[in-house]
C-alpha cells in the first residue's frame, strides 16, 4: 500500500513541490493471522514461566516474592467444596473477610480438579489470556492502531508483575479480567451514549466488585468528572441517569452477596470486612515502619496487634494475623473497632493521615515489596513502564487523543487514591498495569516508527499520519 503524506495546505492547493510517498503496510493494519500467532506464542511463553520457571525457582524467591496460596481465597473455596459453608475453617463461623468471586470460581475448580496450587496457577494463566484479548480490543478502541493493540497485549503478558501474579494464583489476575471488561464496555457506552450500555457495564462492574471490591466507588469519580465536563444542566441531568443506571446494574449483580450478609448479620455489608484489617495494618506499618526491617516482619507485628485487641474485646478467635472467629457477628464487630481505631487516630494526628497518605501513594503503591530485595527488584521493574507510560500520555496529548483514554487515566488516578488512607504496597498497582501498558505500548510503538522513518530518510513531520494509525 502507498500512503500519501500530508504536506502543507497551500503547496497542495497550488501543486507546488513533489507529494512525499512512503511504501509499506499501513501501520493501523494487520492480519488477525498475524496477530493471532504473535498473541499464542507470547501466551505460551508466559504460560511456561507461569507454571514451570517460576515455581521451579520457588525456593531462592520465597523472600522475595510468595509463591503459594494467600489471603484466605483458596481456604474458602477449599470449605465451599468440602461442603461446609463460606468460612475459612470449618472450625470458625461464616465468613465475608473476602469477596465471593475468586473463592467460587476456585471452588469450581477444585471440585473438577481436586485442591491444589496448580490448578489455580492455570486459572490464573487463562484469565491472563482473556485479559490480554480484552486488553488488545480495548487499545485498539483507544488508539485506532493494531500495533499499538497488539504491543500492549504482548507488554502485558510478558511483564514481570503478571507473571509472578499467576505465578502465585492470587487475586490481581482474576481482578484484572473483570476490570478489563467493565472499562471496555463503559468506554464504548461512553462513546454511544446508549442506556443499555451503561446497564451492561453495571453489571460487570457488579461482577468486579464482587472479585475484589477496589473498583466499588469508581462511578462518584465517573460522575463528577462527567458532571464537571457537561455542558449546561441538560446535559448534567444525562450523566447523573447515566452514571445512575450504571450504579443500579452493579448493585442487581451485588445484591445476592449482600443479602446474604444482612440475613447473617443484620447489617449492610456491601462488600467484605477486610476493610479494617487493610486500615490498621497500613497505619501500624506507617507508624512503626524502620529501616532495613523487612515489611513482611511489619505485617506480622500489625497482626499481632489485631490478636491483641480481639482479646481485649473477649471475642474468641482462632489466627495469628488473620482474626478468625466463631460468630459473623464477631468479625464484623471487629472490623468495626480496628476502623474506628484508625480513623480516631487519623483525626487526632492530621499530619500523620498526611504522611501516610504520601508515602503510599508515592512510593508505597508503586514499589513497596515484603523485603528490601524484592522492592528493588519492584522499582527496576515499575521505574521503566511508569517513564513509558507517561511519555505514551504525552505523545496522546500531541496528537489531540488524550481524551481518548480519560476513563482509563481516570481509573489509573483512582486506585492509589483508595489505597492512600489504608495500606499500599506494590501487589496493590498490578490492578491497573493493564491501563498503563497501552499508554507505553504508544510511546514504544512511536519510538520505533520514527527510528524507521529517520532511517528511511522520510521527514519526520510527514509521519504524523502513519503514526497516529489514522
Amino acid at each position: 500500500m502507498i500512503f500519501e503524506t500530508r504536506r502543507p495546505a497551500a503547496e497542495r492547493m497550488n501543486g507546488t513541490g513533489p507529494t512525499a510517498r512512503i511504501d509499506g503496510r499501513a501501520p493501523g493494519h494487520l492480519s488477525w493471522k498475524f496477530v493471532s500467532l504473535i498473541l499464542l506464542a507470547a501466551f505460551l511463553v508466559n504460560a511456561v514461566i507461569a507454571l514451570v520457571g517460576l515455581p521451579e525457582v520457588r525456593r531462592p524467591l520465597t523472600l522475595t516474592y510468595s509463591m503459594n496460596f494467600g489471603d484466605l481465597y483458596d481456604l474458602i473455596a477449599k470449605s465451599l467444596d468440602d461442603g461446609s459453608g463460606y468460612r475459612v475453617d470449618p472450625a470458625t463461623g461464616k465468613t465475608m473477610l473476602r469477596e465471593p468471586g475468586y473463592p467460587l470460581l476456585l471452588a469450581a475448580v477444585f471440585k473438577l480438579g481436586g485442591y491444589g496450587l496448580e490448578q489455580a496457577r492455570i486459572v490464573c494463566v487463562v484469565l491472563a489470556l482473556g485479559a490480554a484479548l480484552v486488553l488488545l480490543r480495548f487499545t485498539q478502541n483507544i488508539t485506532g492502531d493494531a500495533m499499538t493493540a497488539l504491543a500492549a497485549a504482548l507488554l502485558f503478558l510478558l511483564y514481570p508483575g503478571v507473571l509472578v501474579a499467576e505465578a502465585r494464583a492470587g487475586i490481581e489476575i482474576p481482578s484484572i479480567f473483570t476490570v478489563l471488561l467493565f472499562m471496555l464496555v463503559l468506554h464504548h457506552a461512553v462513546e454511544k451514549q446508549c442506556l443499555w450500555r451503561y446497564w451492561a457495564a453495571g453489571l460487570l462492574l457488579g461482577l468486579a466488585v464482587l472479585v475484589r471490591s477496589e473498583v466499588l466507588l469508581f462511578p462518584l469519580f465517573l460522575l463528577v468528572y462527567f458532571f464537571v465536563g457537561a455542558r449546561g444542566w441538560a446535559e448534567r441531568r444525562k450523566v447523573v441517569e447515566r452514571v445512575a443506571v450504571l450504579a443500579l446494574g452493579a448493585a442487581v449483580v451485588m445484591s445476592p452477596w449482600i443479602i446474604r450478609n444482612y440475613f447473617l448479620v443484620h447489617e449492610f455489608v456491601p462488600t467484605a470486612t477486610v476493610a479494617g484489617v487493610a486500615a490498621q495494618e497500613g497505619l501500624y506499618t506507617c507508624e512503626n515502619a524502620a529501616s532495613g526491617e523487612p515489611f513482611w516482619l511489619e505485617q506480622e507485628n500489625a497482626g499481632l496487634e489485631r490478636a491483641e485487641l480481639a482479646t481485649q474485646l473477649g471475642k474468641p478467635f482462632v489466627g495469628p494475623y488473620y482474626q478468625l472467629f466463631y460468630t459473623p457477628h464477631d468479625e464484623v464487630a471487629f472490623n468495626h473497632a480496628l476502623l474506628n481505631q484508625v480513623s480516631t487516630e487519623y483525626r487526632r494526628h492530621p499530619a500523620l493521615l498526611a504522611r501516610c497518605a504520601a508515602k503510599n501513594v508515592f512510593f508505597n503503591f508503586w514499589f513497596l515489596g515484603k523485603s528490601w530485595q524484592s522492592t528493588l527488584l519492584n522499582v527496576m521493574v515499575q521505574v521503566p513502564l511508569l517513564g513509558l507510560a507517561i511519555g505514551g500520555a504525552a505523545v496522546l496529548r500531541r496528537r489531540g487523543l488524550l481524551s481518548k483514554v480519560s476513563i482509563a487515566l481516570l481509573y489509573i488516578l483512582y486506585i492509589p487514591a483508595v489505597h492512600a488512607p489504608i495500606i499500599a504496597h506494590a501487589r496493590h498497582s498490578m490492578l491497573i498495569v493493564p491501563f498503563l501498558v497501552p499508554l507505553a505500548a504508544v510511546s514504544l510503538v512511536s519510538a520505533w516508527r520514527a527510528l524507521r522513518m529517520q532511517n528511511s530518510g522520510a521527514p519526520l513531520q510527514q509521519s504524523a499520519t502513519a503514526t497516529t494509525g489514522e
